[in-house]
């Protein structure tokens, strides 16, 4: 085995073993905090019930029903708030299955060249995505944006969004 080879295969062992500990270290992190936001889910689901109990007894107390309805906006707020792990969670997948793929292809020296197999996994990695984020920051990068432009182009797309949705009186 020549000088560039033996290069070549400590890239690719490296990368492939770099590649392994992020997605360990991923796979930790949402593991750890399944369990955070079950505990923190059955507390809303909780209120929730409370919220209905209160709903069904027949008071006369209006301090009594605007604790309630207060109680049901922060509930009903609460759960909507909720939807970032839903949406964490399927980013932190989406990088996971990123990572696996990559390490996989690299590991094949018939792989490192062949344009095709890159292309392949562009191809799938595109498609796998369900955000729009998610493609935006997929095509910035594809595009050679770096990774603080890509960031920043989101952020803009997200403001002009987030303007768009303003209704003016």
């Amino acid at each position: 085995m020549d000088q560039q080879q033996q290069d070549l295969f400590c890239f690719r062992s490296e990368a492939s073993r770099l590649l392994l500990l992020c997605n360990t270290q991923l796979t930790l992190s949402l593991n750890q905090s399944d369990q955070d936001i079950l505990e923190l889910s059955q507390v809303f689901q909780n209120l929730a019930n409370i919220c209905s109990k209160l709903e069904n007894e027949k008071s006369s107390s209006s301090k009594l029903d605007e604790l309630h309805q207060q109680i049901q906006h922060s509930v009903n707020n609460g759960v909507m708030a909720f939807q970032f792990y839903d949406r964490l969670t399927q980013q932190l997948s989406h990088i996971q299955q990123t990572m696996d793929q990559l390490s996989h292809l690299i590991q094949d020296n018939d792989n490192l060249a062949d344009e095709d197999k890159w292309q392949g996994l562009r191809t799938q990695l595109k498609n796998s995505y369900s955000m729009e984020s998610e493609h935006q920051i997929f095509q910035a990068i594809m595009d050679g944006k770096t990774k603080q432009q890509a960031l920043e182009l989101h952020r803009q797309l997200e403001q002009q969004q987030h303007d768009d949705d303003v209704e003016l009186f």
